[in-house]
């Protein structure tokens, strides 16, 4: 169970004897740290929750049509808390709700899911999680199957062969890390028509990486944009890497602030001196160059200057989607590496397209600054691809 534990400043100005001419004797019990702030147990519909205390989340999967916002809870939670919302008296957990318990000097939060029981597809190129080779993508798999009871892994070439009926899941993920060249069986018109016939329909797809392109395949972009599309082995770099939320400065605000959208519930932000606001998604270390984004906005629109705010109503009206992301530091119209595609008439599903480098789901162990590869931001890449995954499978 992570503690968090209010006051540190107090504490070293204590420490450093900086209150003594107040007379009085002060001493480290003066801090109460031994309060527990750990939610025993979740139950919702006589569902009982997965809480998983590293990650700071807890899941709760209820039948398939269950009515989210009318829902009965029940929980155990140490005498004394303080918790922030109180969630006992909630009822509609249709969205993510982030609650934080106190006792005393001691704090901890958590993210609660409660999601319908259905299936999600982790869609691959391999013929299983056993046979995938690049580090990223297995990482994932390994991530989405000790996380989800309800995925089930996909292959193409099931698709291809009629062996999976795509329209028993809500969501498919693909995460396709590998080379920016689509896979000839990715581009087999059964498998494209089998996927469009998916999404088309309502069903919910997340791409990562390279898999961005297949919105092209699929015909949902037919716009001609520019590109980066960086497919590079890496470097070693001291530099965090994050994703802006943030855009388009102007009279001391952000006419953008999309921190509060789903996909980014329980993400700590980090905020500039101008209120632009990012998260980190990887720290120093060797870092792949993998980017599959969207650039020159404003040259492509023939609108300028870049922070133009006609250039987001002409991106947003022709893709029909919401700017949700950009490289960390961004602070105009001039790239989307993050968006939602919205439902249309043809496309009545949705699709989170995550195009940004860094968002690995696992730092090489190479070069000299991180040998070892740990990522410590790499719970906020767990947070936004488990968000999207849960938004995308919310009914329409």
């Amino acid at each position: 169970m992570k503690r968090n534990i209010f006051n540190t400043l107090l504490v070293l100005l204590l420490a450093g004897g900086l209150l003594t001419s107040c007379g009085e004797d002060w001493t480290p019990t003066s801090l109460e740290l031994d309060g527990d702030v750990q939610i025993k147990s979740f139950v919702v519909n006589e569902v009982v929750g997965e809480i998983n205390e590293k990650e700071g989340t807890i899941d709760v999967r209820v039948p398939d049509g269950t009515d989210l916002t009318n829902l009965s809870v029940q929980m155990d939670v140490p005498e004394g808390v303080l918790m922030t919302p109180d969630i006992r008296n909630i009822t509609d957990f249709s969205l993510p709700i982030s609650v934080r318990l106190v006792n005393g000097n001691v704090y901890n939060d958590y993210i609660i899911s409660v999601t319908e029981l259905f299936y999600i597809g982790f869609l691959s190129t391999s013929s299983s999680v056993a046979a995938i080779v690049e580090d990223d993508e297995k990482a994932a798999a390994a991530w989405f199957f000790s996380n989800y009871d309800n995925g089930e892994f996909i292959s193409f070439d099931a698709v291809k062969n009629g062996e999976v009926d795509l329209a028993k899941y809500r969501v498919l993920w693909w995460y396709f890390d590998q080379s920016p060249v689509m896979p000839e069986i990715v581009m087999d018109q059964t498998v494209l028509d089998g996927v469009n016939d998916f999404y088309k329909s309502g069903g919910g797809l997340l791409l990562n990486s390279h898999a961005c392109r297949y919105l092209w395949d699929l015909g949902r972009i037919t716009s001609n944009m520019p590109k980066v599309i960086g497919s590079g082995e890496g470097f070693d770099n001291p530099d965090t890497w994050g994703i802006g939320v943030t855009l388009g400065l102007e009279n001391g605000g952000w006419a953008h602030d999309v921190s509060n959208h789903p996909v980014y519930s329980g993400i700590s932000m980090s905020v500039d001196g101008d209120g632009y606001k990012w998260f980190p998604v990887i720290g120093p270390g060797w870092k792949e160059d993998h980017n599959h984004i969207i650039e020159n906005i404003p040259g492509y629109f023939g609108i300028g200057p870049n922070n133009n705010p006609e250039i987001y109503q002409a991106f947003a009206q022709e893709l029909q989607a919401e700017w949700l992301g950009v490289w960390g530091g961004i602070r105009d119209y001039w790239m989307a590496g993050v968006i939602e595609f919205l439902p249309t008439e043809e496309y009545q599903g949705r699709a989170i397209y995550q195009g940004i480098g860094g968002f690995e789901f696992n730092q090489n162990a190479k070069g000299t600054i991180n040998p070892d590869g740990e990522n410590k931001y790499q719970v906020n890449i767990y947070r936004f691809t488990r968000n999207s995954i849960n938004y995308l499978a919310r009914r329409n």
